[in-house]
C-alpha cells in the first residue's frame, strides 16, 4: 500500500505476527504479547516472511532464539526492542493510533506516498530477496507432513 499504515495491536499477536510489524507505526495495549504459534507447532518452517520482519524489528538474534524456541514477548518487550512505537493502556490504543492515522491523512497524498515508500525500502527488498526460498521452505515441511502422518 502507498501509503503508511498504523497498527493498533489490542490483544495477542500469535498467528501471522508479522504483519503488525509491517505496519509503519506500531501501537500497542500493555498487555499485549508477541509470538508464532502455528509454524514450529505444526513443524513448518516459518519461511513466510516472518522471520524476516523480526529480525529487521527486533534483531537478528533474538528473532532466531525466540523462532527457534517459540518463545513470545511482551509489548513492554518490544517497545525496548524497538518493533513497538507506543505502549499504552488497552482503552488508549484505537484512539492513538487513530489520531496518528488521521494526522498522516491530513498531509498531502504525493508526500505520503512517498513517505510510505521511503521508509519501507530496505524491507521491501529484503522481503523480495528472501520470500521465495522462504515460501519454497515453509511449503517443503508442510508437504512433508502429510507422509509423517501416514
Amino acid at each position: 500500500l502507498e501509503m503508511p499504515i498504523v497498527a493498533a495491536v489490542n490483544g495477542p499477536a500469535s498467528v501471522h505476527s508479522e504483519y503488525v510489524v509491517l505496519a509503519d507505526i506500531v501501537i500497542a495495549a500493555d498487555t499485549t504479547v508477541f509470538s508464532d504459534f502455528p509454524h514450529l507447532t505444526s513443524g513448518i518452517v516459518p519461511g513466510d516472511g516472518i522471520f524476516l520482519a523480526w529480525e529487521e524489528t527486533i534483531g537478528l538474534n533474538r528473532a532466531r532464539y525466540l523462532t527457534l524456541t517459540q518463545g513470545s514477548f511482551t509489548a513492554d518487550q518490544a517497545e525496548r526492542w524497538g518493533a513497538v512505537a507506543e505502549v499504552l493502556p488497552l482503552d488508549q490504543v484505537l484512539p492513538r493510533a487513530q489520531e496518528l492515522a488521521e494526522g498522516l491523512a491530513a498531509k498531502p497524498q504525493l508526500l505520503t506516498r512517498y513517505m510510505a515508500m521511503t521508509v519501507r525500502q530496505r524491507l521491501s527488498r529484503r522481503m523480495a530477496e528472501a520470500y521465495q526460498l522462504g515460501a519454497a521452505l515453509e511449503g517443503l515441511t508442510g508437504a512433508d507432513l502429510a507422509y509423517q502422518q501416514r
